[in-house]
């Protein structure tokens, strides 16, 4: 009796203080995420296209780019409509698009902490430490803001993933109770039809869970008839969504497509992946997300598995992506979860086994959960992260380049309300985000991402990824660009005189320079296509200054 008292008291002292233990890690995990979040804080230039379609679509002209041309030069369907609807609430998309994306990571962490609570307990500290490494993520964090789609993309494709295991699951129980299941699952179907309308990506979760499906009902573990069901919903809409594009757009694919996508570039693949490696030293801990489904043999386990790899293997062909880590915001929260259930497999078996060996693999799963928090905090501020590498752009620099634009948009935009400058300049910018959002000026994107006869263009060597079209002087001519962002920033301080006779170059074309005066002492500074004498009847001989 009094060793049963004792016991239970053990037992509950030790309740409790996993009980405080988990508590720490949530409320540490959260403050981290506010604190990173706040510090990563950034907008990205390229959010902009959407803010501009967006705009276009509120406006009554249609979900287009340049009113009256019809071309798809979004990427994120969903996310656009979004934020169309709270311009129409009358939000500024700048603030409403971060704080959105915030909503949709705050969303991600309790859908995580929901799946495992609901396999395990929340009194399991293994179960809070996915967020606790998530929080300590300069990319969990830097994404979560930034104005682009890729927390929504992450958040419904990890919900749809972890659904997808739950109705299986469910399934499984349902069959060894009574031979024919009469629920059939639609709640994971309809997250990932909404994820491929967020991102064309989507479809290849989908057609992964739609492969482990099908193999159930191969094996007789579920009916044909629901897997034609669960697959029902995605077709149609998905569909819909490829019919309305070809008639309002002319193509089956989005413009992005054809201008990005470039074929398989392995060599690219490798040199994104070992960034991501120098700074997270992912492939340190993989061994323990492997052992993950090796240990506990679960469906779950092995299925995340798979999505997590084939995903990556996507991405090491096409050669990952011109921002840094951006894609792997989708598939991080998976590969944590993975790595904190192969440490709770180690831990399990400490307790198992008790003794010298179970006391070593205790103290093991709690080192390496440690280092795997410490590292990805360390990976973080690492230096060389500050530096583009390989062609793909830093945080850091993504940031400063997404605020000097976005000042360059908005003077822009002053001197066009002031009427100093026109209102219907026809633009032609590489970064062609925040300065035509801003502006309102017809552009065209320099890399074609708004322009089919850009995009559909021969590559030559490979070399930014998603920077490998160019417009041609003759189709700039063409076109009649009248200013040209040739050295990719339009906006100058100062005297603008120290630019005469200089001829930068752009894709081997050297383009003589022109300056118009503006107010606060700046001056806009350009190529152009057009002669001298329309550039005078444009802005004036008083602005023209050469």
């Amino acid at each position: 009796m009094v060793e049963s008292s004792a016991s239970d008291g053990s037992r509950a002292r030790s309740g409790r203080a996993l009980a405080i233990l988990c508590a720490l890690m949530g409320a540490t995990a959260l403050v981290r995420f506010a604190f990173n979040v706040e510090h990563y804080w950034f907008l990205l230039d390229d959010a902009f296209i959407s803010f501009r379609y967006a705009s276009n679509l509120v406006g009554g002209h249609g979900l287009v780019w340049n009113p009256g041309e019809y071309v798809e030069g979004y990427t994120n369907f969903l996310w656009v409509i979004l934020v169309a609807g709270g311009m129409l609430a009358g939000l500024q998309p700048e603030g409403f698009s971060a704080l959105l994306s915030i909503a949709c990571a705050l969303g991600l962490l309790a859908t995580l902490i929901r799946f495992s609570a609901g396999r395990e307990s929340l009194r399991d500290p293994f179960v809070w430490l996915p967020l606790l490494a998530l929080a300590s993520s300069r990319t969990f964090a830097a994404w979560s803001t930034s104005g682009m789609e890729t927390m929504l993309f992450a958040l419904l494709v990890v919900g749809a993933n972890l659904r997808f295991v739950v109705e299986r699951e469910r399934a499984e129980r349902e069959r060894a109770e009574r031979e024919d299941a009469a629920r059939s699952p639609m709640g994971s179907i309809a997250l990932f039809t909404l994820a491929t309308l967020t991102r064309p990506e989507g479809g290849l979760f989908t057609f992964v869970a739609g492969v482990f499906f099908l193999a159930d009902a191969l094996r007789g573990r579920r009916r044909f008839a629901s897997l034609c069901l669960w697959c029902l919903p995605w077709f149609v809409v998905i569909g819909s969504h490829f019919l309305w594009r070809h008639a309002y757009y002319g193509y089956w694919l989005p413009n992005t497509f054809y201008a990005k996508v470039n074929g398989i570039w392995l060599e690219q693949g490798l040199h994104f992946f070992e960034i991501f490696q120098q700074d997270y030293k992912f492939l340190y801990f993989l061994p323990f997300a492997l052992l993950a489904v090796a240990g506990w043999r679960s469906f779950a386990h092995l299925y995340l598995a798979n999505v997590i790899l084939v995903y990556s293997g996507y991405l090491l062909l096409i050669g990952g992506d011109r921002f840094e880590f951006r894609p792997l915001v989708a598939v991080l929260p998976l590969f944590y979860w993975l790595v904190c259930e192969g440490l709770r497999w180690i831990h399990d078996q400490g307790w198992r086994r008790g003794g010298a060996q179970g006391r070593a693999l205790l103290a093991l799963s709690a080192l390496c959960a440690i280092l795997l928090v410490g590292i990805t905090e360390h990976g973080s501020r690492h230096y060389a992260a500050f530096a583009n590498r390989y062609g793909i752009e830093s945080l850091q620099s993504a940031r400063f380049y997404g605020q000097r634009r976005s000042e360059e948009g908005r003077f822009l935009a002053s001197q066009i309300e002031q009427g100093v400058l026109p209102d219907d300049l026809l633009l032609c910018a590489g970064g062609a985000g925040a300065l035509p959002y801003y502006t309102r000026w017809p552009t065209l994107d320099y890399r074609g991402l708004n322009d089919p006869v850009i995009a559909h263009e021969g590559v030559g060597p490979r070399a930014i990824i998603g920077h490998e079209h160019y417009a041609s002087r003759q189709y700039m001519e063409k076109r009649g660009v009248e200013v040209f962002d040739v050295r990719n920033q339009l906006v100058v301080s100062g005297d603008p005189t120290r630019f005469r006779g200089k001829r930068p170059s752009k894709n081997r074309i050297r383009w003589p320079l022109h300056a118009v005066r503006l107010e606060d002492g700046k001056s806009m500074v350009f190529g152009t296509t057009v002669s001298e004498e329309d550039l005078r009847k444009r802005f004036g001989k008083r602005r023209l200054l050469f």
